[in-house]
Parts: C-alpha cells; structure tokens; sequence
C-alpha cells in the first residue's frame, strides 16, 4: 500500500467496507503497540533503563509522529546558530533506508549545514565518535523517541497541519507513541504555524500547553529561500510566478510541499507525490517524465532532500530545486535561551 493511499484510509478520506475493515484491525493493533512505547518510556523514567551521558551536551530534535514535521530544516538552523555562536557541532542521524552506506538525510544535512553528520543506528557510539573527531556539542536528529542518549534539551516539534496524526499510534494514525510523551519535551516548536487559520494556532497552542505545562512554546514556518537551477545558480523564488512546473518530492507531508509553490504563483500542471525516502529507479523517473512530456512544462521541480538523490537522472525539462529554511515567528529569544543553557552544561 503506497503512502497516499496509507493516510487517506488513516484520516477517514477513504470510505468503503475495506477501508473500514483496515481501519478496525489497525485501531486493535494500535493499543498493545501504545502500551509498550509507554511501558518503555516508563522504564526510563524510572531507572530500570538507564540513558548513557555522552561526553559533550546533546540537543536532541524530534517529533511525536511520523511523516514531514520540518525535522531536517530546524536541525539545519540549531547547527548554523551554534556555528555562529563559536561551537563545533556534529549531527547524529540513524541514516534512515541507507543505500550502498549512503543516506540521503545524511547527505543533505552535509550539505546544508556542511557540519560533521554521523549516521548510524547506533546514537551512543556515533557520539562517542563525533567528539572523538572534535565535536564539542551534538544534535541528534529524530531523537524523541531515541532513549538510550541522554540530551540536554529536547526539542518536539508538531505540524500544525496535522498535529496528532489523526489521534491515534501507529498503525492506526501517524503518532509514533502517545501524546503523554510531550510532557518531557523541554521545548515545542509548532511548525507550519502560518498554514492555518489564525483560532486554530490559537486552539492547538492552548491544547499543547495544557499536554506539556513544562515546556517552552514556539512557532515556526518554511520560508523559500531560492531556486536553484541550471549549473547550481541561485534565483530568487519569485523566479517560478507564472511559470508551468511538474512539481515531484518523496517527502513525509508533499501537500505542504505544493502548497508553498502555488504561495510562490507557480503553476502546477501536474504534482506527484511519492512514498517517503523514496529511491528513483527508473519506475519513478519514467512517471516524471511521462508528467513533463505530457504537460509541456516549462521545469521540473523538487525539494532538497530528492534532489540529493538524483544524479544524472536524464530528464526531459530542466530540473529545479526549491531550497527552504525554518523561521521562528514566536518565541525564537526564548528557544535560543534553552539552547545556551543545554550547551552550558
């Protein structure tokens, strides 16, 4: 079953006995599945497992669900601050569907950042490893859920735009364990705040505080920076008004991807939204081009995080990729205050 089909049974998009069935078996196989995140998260709490201390502070960055809550931008913005700020950061990533060694979160995190990124299952070997090479501070990326690194901050951060993964945990609904966790996030980072309307920030914020009393509340959004095209020439996003794309991305939340090119006046004359961590092979790329041979498009574009994974694809139209960056709109003083105080320890 592929992603889209996935989240439309999930959400209740889809109707039908089948879906309805699907939905019943998953909601059953939901319950032990939150008992024992919760169980485990417990046995943390109190002792019975214990977190190892890596020998330097750790900002870990996380979500409470699955799928795009803006992950690799925020991990992007701590480290560029914490370069600016004089510190040498490395980045921990599990290397998530690694191909040949290889991840494309690693690769792009390298690139956006150009800081050291470790990727390996293993977060308390690779920080060992990381501060062995000289790292004097780590950010762990998807690190929530990652118990056995204890962090100094933990940053959560919910999509505004679907912020409890249709209420229920896996397999049933996006929540990667019960929404009780949030009471250890130090700090919330809504991102995609400027996607809905404006009671409805005010709604989710109030629920949120009243989930997690202790932590700090931010708010955030994605900000095209530039498109980048031919020869790897940067143009400012107005450069797609007007103009008649194919856009494509194997992202967790590709509407939200679309939504920012139609904000840019771009008109989409076909968009194609594939499973997350999706590697082209040439089923994909034959779609992409069927879509832009079709539609007489003018481009084709994608995110940061496909076009790593794109080498030499031989396309029928030029292929551009839109670079976007992490904005605090709220409360950015405050975050930026936790994370001098994590790195102070």
């Amino acid at each position: 079953m592929d992603q889209r089909r996935a989240i439309e049974i999930m959400s209740g998009g889809r109707g039908g006995l089948g879906a309805g069935l699907l939905r019943a078996a998953t909601w059953a196989l939901s319950k032990p599945y939150a008992c024992l995140v919760r169980l485990r998260r417990w046995l943390y709490g109190v002792g019975v497992f214990s977190p190892h201390q890596a020998p330097a502070p750790v900002i870990s960055i996380g979500n409470i669900t699955t799928g795009g809550t803006g992950k690799t931008p925020m991990v992007a913005w701590v480290v560029e601050w914490l370069k600016a700020a004089g510190m040498s950061p490395a980045i921990l990533t599990r290397g998530y569907k690694a191909r040949q060694g290889k991840s494309d979160e690693a690769e792009m995190l390298w690139k956006l950042t150009a800081a050291p990124v470790v990727a390996d299952a293993d977060r308390v070997g690779s920080a060992r490893a990381a501060v062995e090479a000289g790292a004097d501070v780590l950010v762990l990326d998807d690190g929530f859920q990652h118990r056995r690194l204890k962090r100094d901050l933990d940053i959560v951060l919910i999509d505004a735009t679907n912020p409890f993964g249709f209420g229920h945990c896996l397999p049933r609904g996006l929540l990667r364990e019960p929404l009780s966790a949030l009471r250890e996030a130090d700090a919330i980072v809504i991102t995609r705040s400027d996607m809905i309307a404006p009671a409805e920030l005010e709604a989710l914020s109030a629920c949120l505080a009243e989930l997690a009393p202790q932590a700090s509340l931010h708010r955030a959004g994605h900000a095209p920076t530039a498109v980048v095209v031919e020869a790897g020439r940067h143009l400012p996003p107005r450069h797609l008004e007007g103009r008649k794309i194919v856009a494509f991305c194997g992202i967790g939340n590709p509407e939200a991807f679309f939504a920012c090119l139609e904000g840019l006046h771009a008109e989409l004359a076909e968009r194609i939204a594939f499973d997350d961590h999706v590697a082209y092979g040439q089923p994909e790329l034959a779609r992409i081009r069927q879509a832009a041979e079709a539609s007489g498009a003018q481009a084709l574009v994608t995110t940061a995080k496909d076009r790593v994974k794109l080498v030499r694809p031989d396309l029928p139209a030029p292929l551009w990729t839109l670079k976007v960056e992490i904005c605090i709109t709220d409360g950015r003083e405050v975050l930026l205050d936790r994370i001098r105080g994590a790195v102070r320890r």
